[in-house]
């Protein structure tokens, strides 16, 4: 019986051992997404997207979601970016927040839209979290957190699962690395130039966002984009540089449109 039991015990260590560094191992590269398979990606996706909806009611606000529409529309033909591969969720919450999911998933809380003062911003926001995607940014992320190995079992798994809760919260509570928050401030200046929107107003965003950090409502943006002041000063750094006239985004009062 105790042979047995040290037997079996033995099987489960080697077991844990082994998934451990399958889990660790290095996918990331230009084959990240191969590895991983864009049918797993979106199945990950909807399971996250299921737990943030069991938490938050998505909004009604047809007004709202049409002007914010507009503006994902306007970035993408702009870019040469397939709009409809990429959808926006948007939550009702006081949470000053957005995030990208795998999947080409955006979750955007109205307590971010209330945040910014007007499209403008709000469009650099969008921009940011478009060029993540467009880096393959989130999946990089996860391979490194999980693994392949991990992320393809927990595709199989319920969506109310502890591991999903979990994922879900690492997404939206940490951040990313400072070459990826880098390379997607770059490309949200190059997507919002192209776009005839002012860039500026993503580093008038990041500023504010920054003298937040020593008060008691900071935004949740800050903990997954961090260095918010360093960041600003380079957008309005190559802000001086380009010769572009830039189109209003909403004429409208924004301050009405979002609850």
């Amino acid at each position: 019986m105790k042979k047995a039991f040290l037997q079996l015990l033995v099987s489960i260590l080697v077991f844990a051992l082994i998934w451990f560094a399958l889990s660790r191992i290095d996918f990331l590269g230009d084959t990240t997404t191969e590895s991983i398979g864009k049918e797993t990606e979106e199945k990950l996706g909807n399971l996250l997207l299921k737990q943030v909806e069991l938490r938050y009611h998505k909004t009604r606000n047809d007004s709202l979601l049409r002007v914010i529409n507009e503006i994902h529309e306007r970035i993408c033909h702009s870019n040469d970016i397939d709009s409809k591969s990429i959808r926006i969720h948007v939550f009702e919450s006081s949470t000053i927040n957005a995030a990208v999911l795998p999947g080409r998933n955006i979750i955007v809380f109205t307590g971010l839209l209330g945040f910014a003062d007007n499209a403008e911003e709000f469009a650099g926001v969008l921009a940011h979290e478009l060029g993540h995607i467009t880096e393959n940014h989130v999946m990089d992320r996860m391979m490194t957190e999980f693994g392949t190995t991990l992320l393809l079992m927990i595709s199989g798994m319920d969506a109310g699962s502890e591991m999903i809760a979990n994922i879900l919260r690492i997404l939206t509570t940490t951040a990313f690395s400072r070459e990826q928050e880098r390379e997607a401030d770059q490309k949200a200046i190059d997507y919002l130039t192209a776009a005839e929107i002012d860039p500026m107003y993503l580093g008038n965003f990041l500023l504010r966002v920054s003298t937040k950090n020593g008060g008691r409502n900071i935004p949740e943006w800050v903990s997954t984009h961090p260095d918010s002041r360093e960041r600003a000063a380079k957008i309005f750094e190559q802000r001086e540089e380009i010769d572009k006239l830039f189109t209003p985004l909403y004429t409208g009062d924004w301050n009405e449109l979002v609850p």
